[in-house]
């Protein structure tokens, strides 16, 4: 038995209940995708993106799923992220890749977790406070504008790096603005930008074991690059947003929940907020406790769809806060604590994260991130 398997009988032992809403991680699907991308890249060790709840997979389960895996590192956004996988028994090294203060870099003393140096003021003020050793990936700006050292200031960075020798740099990282865009002008300017860097670096420093700058849309541009890593997202999790050279990926999550409520509705009444779905027939509706507090995008309202005893169900009227109602009309075996599919694993149905997005407008990274962590996830 695994150790997330295990850890999950210990949770369910103390916290009997049988919640209303349950996150299902496929672990096969999960490591299939993770393969696939080693495979298909062989020259490329690969860094598993856990930032913002695992993509809204669950930040321990998804990294202990992984955690013996052959990987450069874990990434997370915060050092409060850094702090939870310890805490959940993850052993793996971590790069924490959004901002954090120099004084709290200084004073962190967790094992085996290294630091994103994303600007230059950053840097000055790290060279002041740090008197233990620290391991960082400087980051460089080849273009994106969001963080990074500009290219102008990559002497002065060496410079403040040589001065405090318990700043120890092991890699260098930057990142892709445009890489999977119809004109990958953008994304040759960047690389270029990037060699120059990087040749800059290794030679003042030419220890430093990371180089990183491709997302799994542009990882296809990482050997042009010359990177040893590939940083592992949205692909990791089964959905390749790319616009060319699509992966054999399987989605990892599937959200379940329950019919709470039925109820027979007569022709001209209607249902939820501001009267948006009227009834032009009799119609049979059940309330499901999922909104779009739990990641069902209200841009869902009369427009998505659920899975009750593998049917369709269509949404019907605003999807609430922690309440939506779907048509049961032609489910006439559908009961009362039926199991509801709200998001399916399976591309080919309505209710896939992919399919959702485009009804909702948007990316299937937003809607993921907006499923909430204190939900129930469970390793499949």
């Amino acid at each position: 038995m695994t150790l997330s398997r295990i850890i999950a009988r210990i949770e369910r032992f103390f916290n009997p209940t049988h919640p209303l809403i349950e996150v299902s991680i496929s672990r096969e699907n999960l490591l299939h995708n993770l393969h696939t991308y080693q495979q298909m890249y062989p020259h490329l060790t690969f860094a598993p993106v856990l930032k913002s709840n695992a993509y809204g997979h669950g930040l321990c389960l998804i990294a202990r799923l992984l955690d013996k895996e052959k990987i450069a590192f874990f990434m997370v956004d915060s050092l409060y992220e850094a702090h939870t996988l310890r805490r959940g028994g993850v052993h793996s090294r971590i790069l924490v890749l959004g901002y954090v203060r120099p004084e709290d870099i200084a004073r962190n003393h967790l094992r085996n977790v290294d630091f994103a140096v994303v600007d230059i003021e950053q840097l000055r003020a790290l060279t002041k406070v740090v008197h233990h050793t620290i391991r960082i990936h400087l980051k460089l700006d080849t273009g994106m504008h969001r963080q990074g050292i500009m290219q102008k200031d990559i002497p002065e960075a060496i410079s403040l790096i040589q001065s405090n020798k318990h700043l120890n740099i092991v890699a260098a990282g930057s990142h892709f603005a445009d890489a999977d865009g119809p004109n990958p002008g953008n994304t040759e300017k960047q690389v270029a930008v990037w060699k120059e860097g990087v040749a800059q670096l290794t030679t003042a420093f030419p220890s430093i074991e990371h180089k990183h700058i491709s997302a799994t849309k542009g990882v296809r541009w990482a050997e042009e690059a010359g990177t040893n890593v590939g940083r592992l997202g949205i692909g990791l999790y089964g959905f390749d947003t790319s616009h060319d050279e699509h992966a054999a990926l399987k989605p990892v999550m599937e959200l379940r929940t329950m019919i709470t409520s039925i109820r027979d509705i007569p022709v001209g009444d209607f249902v939820g907020y501001n009267a948006t779905y009227t009834a032009t027939k009799p119609v049979r509706i059940a309330t499901v406790p999922v909104g779009y507090f739990e990641g069902i995008d209200r841009a869902l309202s009369n427009n998505g769809s659920m899975l009750v005893c593998g049917k369709r169900a269509l949404i019907a009227g605003r999807v609430s806060m922690n309440m939506s109602s779907i048509e049961i009309t032609d489910i006439p075996e559908a009961k009362q604590g039926e199991e509801v599919i709200a998001i399916s694993r399976n591309p080919e149905d309505d209710c896939s994260v992919e399919h959702m997005a485009m009804l909702a407008g948007t990316t299937p990274y937003v809607l993921l991130t907006h499923i909430p962590q204190h939900l129930r996830y469970t390793p499949d």
